[in-house]
Order: C-alpha cells, then sequence, then structure tokens
C-alpha cells in the first residue's frame, strides 16, 4: 500500500467472461423465436472469444492504488471511469471468498462507503491472491479501525458466544418469517391434497400439485438451507469500537464495522423462535453487501436462548441497552385494529368463494369413489376460512396487546408483531425523517401511526410504529430537534 498502481488478479477475467456468457446464451435462448436460429451456433462460438478480449482489455486498463488517505480505482477504457475512495468516508472492509476464489486461490477486497447510493453495491470489488487480500484489508482495518486483526488471529479469537452445527441448523430452520412458513405449508399441503386426489381416482399426476410442490421448496427449503449454508460456523466478537463477523459454507465471509456505524439493533421472534425460548440479533448498518448486491442485514447473534441473547446484546452493542419504560397502545388503537381485522376477515371469505365451489363440486363428482370421505373435502376450504378469519381477529388482538413504545434520553424503541415478534432499538442521531400518518379510521379514534426512516443494509429503511396519539410519536421529532440546539446531537454519526 505504498502508492503504486497495481491490477487485480488475472481470474477476473475468465470469472467476468463466463458469467457474461452464461447471460448471452440466456439472452439468445430467449430471443430464438425472433432470430435466424441458423446463426446461433457461431453466435455462441464467437462469444467467448469476443468476451475475453473485452475483459482482457478492461483488467489491462484498470488500476488500484493505495495511499496514505484514500484507494483510487481508474479504468482507462473508451467509458473512463475514476473512483477515489477516501478512508475516512469508508463504512468498512470486508473479504469474501466463492467457489471461483477457491478455485484460483483469491479472495475478493469489499470496500463499502457509508451512503445511501452505496447501501444496495460495494463502491469497489478487488480480487486479489488470498495473502495480497489479506495484507490488504489488515492494513487497510488498522487505518479505518486504528487496530488491525491477523488471519491467524482471527482464527484463535473465540467468539462470545458457541454456536454449534445444531444452532446454524435451528436458526436456518426457525429463524424464517412465520408467514412464509404458513405459505409454504398451504402449497405443501394442496400438493399432498391433490396427489392422494389423483392416487385414488387413478389419475396421473396433474401439473398443479408438481408446481405447488415447487412454491413450497422455493418458498421454505430452499430459504432455510441457504440460511445454514450462510451461518455455518459463525464467529462474533468485539474489539474496542470494532465488531468483528465470520461465517460460511459454500462463501465465506469476513465483515467488519465500527459501532458508531450501527443506525438501529433488531431483536427478532418468529413465532416457532418464541415457542423454543430463542431470538436473534441484527443491526442496522450501510455498506455491508456482497460484490452481487446481496444487501442483508448483518446477524450479530443467531437464534440462541433469551439469556445469551440479551449477555450478547449486553457485550456487543452495549450503546443499544438502556431502561426501557414503555407504554401500550391506548383503547382507540384496538377499536381501529378490529375495525382493519373485520375488513381483512370479509376480503378472506370473499375470497374463498370461488375456489370453495370449485372443490365443492369436483369433489361431488367423486363421492361414490372408496377413500375419499367427500365431507371432509367438501368443507375443508370453508373451514380453513374459518380458521384464517379467526386467525386474523386474534392477530389484531395480540398485536393490540404487545405493541410498545418508548422514548429515551439518547435511544427510543418499537415492538411490534402478532406473530413475529420484534424490538427495534434507535438511535435520535441517526434518523433522516419521521413520518406520522393518520388514515381516515385512526383519525375518529385519535391514533396515528410513525414511521422512521434510516439509512440501513439494505437501502433506506422505514421502521414504523403502533397506533399511539399523535402528540406522543411527535416526541421524537422533538427530541432529535432538541439535539441539534442543545449541541447534544453527534454529527458524526450521520457523516458520510
Amino acid at each position: 500500500m505504498g502508492g503504486d498502481k497495481v491490477r487485480c488478479h488475472p481470474s477476473v477475467i475468465l470469472e467476468n467472461s463466463v458469467r457474461s456468457f452464461i447471460s448471452v446464451v440466456v439472452l439468445l435462448i430467449f430471443l430464438g423465436a425472433w432470430i435466424d436460429l441458423s446463426a446461433l451456433p457461431a453466435m455462441l462460438a464467437l462469444a467467448p472469444v469476443a468476451l475475453l478480449l473485452f475483459y482482457y482489455r478492461q483488467w489491462k486498463r484498470t488500476t488500484i492504488r493505495f495511499n496514505e488517505t484514500d484507494v483510487v480505482v481508474e479504468r482507462d477504457t473508451l467509458f473512463q471511469m475514476k473512483k477515489t475512495l477516501p478512508y475516512a468516508k469508508m463504512a468498512s472492509v470486508n473479504v469474501n471468498r466463492d467457489v471461483p476464489n477457491r478455485l484460483f486461490g483469491t479472495s475478493k477486497v469489499l470496500i463499502n462507503i457509508n451512503s445511501g447510493t452505496s447501501a444496495m453495491a460495494p463502491e469497489a470489488v478487488l480480487t486479489f491472491r488470498q495473502d495480497v487480500a489479506e495484507r490488504i484489508r489488515s492494513e487497510m482495518s488498522q487505518r479505518l479501525y486504528d487496530h488491525a486483526i491477523s488471519r491467524d488471529e482471527e482464527e484463535t479469537i473465540e467468539s462470545l458466544a458457541t454456536f454449534t452445527p445444531l444452532d446454524v441448523i435451528i436458526h436456518g430452520l426457525f429463524s424464517v418469517s412465520t408467514y412464509q412458513t404458513v405459505l409454504g405449508s398451504m402449497f405443501l399441503a394442496y400438493s399432498v391434497f391433490v396427489l392422494s386426489l389423483s392416487m385414488v381416482a387413478g389419475a396421473g399426476v396433474g401439473a398443479g400439485a408438481m408446481v405447488s410442490l415447487l412454491m413450497f421448496v422455493t418458498i421454505q427449503i430452499i430459504p432455510s438451507i441457504s440460511l445454514m449454508l450462510r451461518y455455518y460456523d459463525y464467529k462474533v466478537y468485539r474489539r474496542g469500537d470494532t465488531i468483528y463477523l465470520q461465517h460460511g459454507m459454500i462463501r465465506t465471509y469476513r465483515t467488519s464495522f465500527n459501532v458508531s456505524r450501527i443506525n438501529a439493533v433488531r431483536v427478532k421472534r418468529t413465532l416457532a423462535a418464541r415457542l423454543l425460548g430463542r431470538s436473534c440479533i441484527e443491526a442496522e448498518v450501510v455498506g455491508l453487501v456482497s460484490e452481487d448486491g446481496e444487501g442483508s442485514r448483518p446477524v450479530l447473534c443467531l437464534l440462541k436462548d433469551d439469556a445469551t441473547q440479551r449477555r450478547l446484546l449486553e457485550e456487543l452493542v452495549p450503546e443499544f441497552v438502556y431502561e426501557r419504560d414503555p407504554e401500550t397502545q391506548p383503547e382507540g388503537a384496538k377499536r381501529v385494529l378490529m375495525i382493519r381485522a373485520a375488513v381483512a376477515s370479509l376480503v378472506v371469505a370473499a375470497v374463498m368463494v370461488v375456489p370453495s365451489l370449485y372443490v365443492f363440486r369436483e369433489a361431488a363428482a367423486l363421492t361414490g369413489i372408496t377413500g375419499i370421505p367427500a365431507v371432509v373435502v367438501q368443507y375443508v376450504l370453508p373451514l380453513g376460512t374459518a380458521l384464517a378469519v379467526l386467525a386474523i381477529v386474534y392477530a389484531a388482538h395480540v398485536s393490540y396487546r404487545v405493541t410498545e413504545f418508548d422514548a429515551g434520553e439518547d435511544l427510543f424503541t418499537f415492538v411490534n408483531g402478532a406473530v413475529d415478534r420484534e424490538t427495534v432499538v434507535m438511535n435520535y442521531d441517526k434518523v433522516q425523517m419521521v413520518w406520522i400518518a393518520e388514515g381516515p379510521v385512526a383519525r375518529v379514534f385519535g391514533v396515528s401511526r410513525g414511521s422512521v426512516y434510516m439509512l440501513s443494509s439494505t437501502g433506506s429503511s422505514s421502521i414504523m410504529s403502533g397506533y399511539f396519539p399523535e402528540s406522543h410519536l411527535n416526541r421524537i421529532n422533538e427530541i432529535v430537534m432538541g439535539r441539534i440546539a442543545g449541541g447534544r446531537y453527534d454529527y458524526r454519526l450521520n457523516s458520510i
């Protein structure tokens, strides 16, 4: 990092060419009906050569300089580009390794700027030989955090809590949204029902059953497996004001960020997690996306027992721990929620009329077939509709009971979730905007809902409150403005 010009590892030429070639093939297949198919073989033969030449020239004409105060990425091609990334503006410098990196012995250095424009994509993704990437990250961390931890030290440092493979599996299975799980289960139940019906009737397996089964795999199975692979071998610890995360099986992630970059902390509990007495912690941090734009919130603690979660919260982010004195929703909020539940119930009942009539007709044609209890088949959807209506009303009651709002001196908290519970602790100095809205029904009962906007790792994030008097929610704006007027507002927390 002496200011000399360097290039990325040559493997990026092949990696980018293969990725673009796949896109070209997909495009040509899609356009096959509108072009001369006889030209396809020649186009497919020329595409790899053209891509290799294109990316070779781009690689050769792209240089990186690691200066004393900034990193400069410059490309001198037909479309020139020059990025100057000051160390003072960087949110994080991370190292990721995917399958191509493992094949070529390389690593990707991801440089993220703490700004809205880079919230969904890194400012620079640079591929180097693994040892070079580790050295660059270590030296840049020294500039960013005033200390550096080498790869060997990272391997020996113990995590603040032990996360076993069983913990990773539980997190993958039960951190998925309950609504997502219910939807996936409905698709699975439908596919099983249709398959059973076809077996009894002696008919072939219908396309609807296979599509439904595919939807179940897409909605439920793939996200769970993806989480297990992502958080395999999970480790979290803090050094000074810097939090370090390591995890991943196929693609490995090593992430670090200063605690001052955290805008909010979320404690999340799905319905299944609450039944198991577990919860997980996520943080709202700008500048932690991977090279493919995967901008998920960093997880500070996988699903663990509540005692472990509380301990980690105090050790990792004590800046977001305070004595809360929450207020619950007023009686007017209950009336608004019940009116909303009644409207939703009417919509569900109306939507289910046509499917119920269809199932009733199909079941009536099979009443003479042994093994099909027609009365059950005919009333499955009506019974399901009744249960859905009861669930909507119960969810409204629970939402009224559990929703909380608390405005502390330096932090404030929203608690929401009838099924999946979420406690969000936010910093006044991170707030970009507070939007308070009153619907026609809410206005009648004297309540409002507030939306707090702040930057996050998934772009601009909106966190919504429950129903409270407008004057209570306005306290957030009043405190923010009071901190600015009184000199307590820390501009450094929002500097980019």
